[in-house]
């Protein structure tokens, strides 16, 4: 006799959409990592200042999961926060209806304004759910910047939460501090790229060095500014170094006016965003990769390059430095374009000596599909007795 899979429905803050083909593309993973075990839906709701109509529908069933994306017109005036709450929620409950299918379970992934379905499932339905935080405002203070409201509101939410989870030790931490309420931890399911994906950008001639970066175009939280720079002073002593960005966002443009102001547009290379599989292919072109953000919850595209058998030049910044060590990456401090380009320079001449096997070996062993699969399966079945 089949068994009949419980229904789990995904209430993201972050997924990739046509905005952003990379934001939340962790938490897609995610559901399809567990469709073989659940049967997995999503529902993504999100603003569009382009939209001609209030709601516009998307949806997908191709890769065995049930996904409805909404994209709703974007309100403006005094007004807007009013207006784009309401329709957030009304989106919400719209696509609720076209998913039609029972749900036993809602996991709200980065709380609160996502969980708002969710508290009317448990109010109308007694459906339970549980969260994921995966937030940087815990580490970076901006938590603590929330008004009492915005404070209140997150916290009712916590508080009816079935269970919570964090995406790492650090920021499970902090979470506790900042909301005096318990989780677990359960880390991002990281991947390699399949032989098959196609190649994201061209491949650099031999005699160069080829630097990945991963990174949403949010300077502030990124530094990529300082990565350019101390790539910059890295060039002036190896002219073999080239460095490949992917990713998008507010600062993009301020971003190609550094790279034109140091005149290094042959040297880096603004690959914009790119799809989940692209990002992965550019992870084996690569020869080593940088993660040069002040704060980073967990670090998954840091874990990715490792997986994908390359070393790391890091900040300690938070999650990553769970599972980097010596043997695995060249760690600074954040904030400092002296180490930068010094671990940039050291990493061109030692890349080549790093197992590329171990590497990619034992982040599966912490990472891998059937770790991080169990461990989602027996924070279900906490709440689906």
């Amino acid at each position: 006799m089949q068994r009949t899979k419980k229904s789990i429905l995904f209430l993201p803050r972050w997924y990739p959409n046509k905005t952003d083909i990379q934001l939340g593309t962790f938490i897609r993973q995610q559901a399809l990592l567990l469709k073989e075990d659940f049967d997995i839906s999503v529902i993504y709701i999100q603003a569009d200042s382009t939209a001609n109509q209030k709601f516009n529908f998307i949806e997908n069933t191709k890769d065995g999961i049930h996904e409805i994306i909404v994209y709703f017109k974007e309100g403006t005036g005094f007004l807007k926060k009013i207006i784009n709450a309401k329709r957030y929620e009304k989106a919400q409950k719209l696509a609720y209806k076209k998913l039609n299918r029972s749900v036993e379970l809602c996991h709200v992934h980065v709380p609160y304004r996502p969980a708002a379905l969710a508290l009317y499932l448990l109010r109308t339905s007694q459906i339970p759910f549980v969260i994921t935080e995966h937030w940087s405002g815990h580490l970076t203070g901006d938590f603590q910047k929330k008004n009492k409201l915005d404070k209140a509101l997150y916290n009712s939410v916590l508080k009816k939460a079935s269970a919570i989870s964090c995406v790492s030790e650090l920021l499970q931490k902090k979470f506790k501090l900042n909301t005096g309420y318990d989780s677990v931890v359960i880390s991002n399911y990281i991947e390699t790229a399949p032989a098959t994906a196609p190649a994201p950008i061209p491949e650099s001639k031999s005699d160069k060095i080829n630097i990945l970066s991963v990174t949403d175009m949010a300077d502030e939280i990124k530094n990529i500014s300082g990565l350019i720079t101390a790539f910059n002073y890295a060039l002036k002593e190896n002219n073999k170094l080239h460095l490949t960005i992917i990713g998008g966002g507010p600062d993009e443009e301020k971003i190609k006016k550094i790279v034109d102001q140091f005149q290094l547009s042959s040297y880096i290379t603004l690959a914009g965003r790119l799809n989940h599989e692209a990002v992965l292919k550019a992870m084996h072109e690569s020869d080593f990769y940088v993660c040069n953000s002040n704060t980073e919850t967990f670090g998954m595209t840091v874990a990715e390059a490792l997986r994908s058998g390359k070393p790391v030049i890091s900040t300690k910044c938070g999650g990553p430095e769970e599972f980097l060590n010596r043997e695995n990456s060249i760690l600074i401090e954040p904030k400092n374009n002296d180490q930068l380009k010094n671990a940039l320079l050291q990493m061109a001449d030692e890349f080549p000596k790093f197992d590329s096997k171990k590497l990619s070996e034992d982040m599966e062993n912490k990472f891998g599909k059937e770790v991080v699969k169990a461990k989602w399966i027996l924070f279900y079945q906490s709440v689906l007795k």
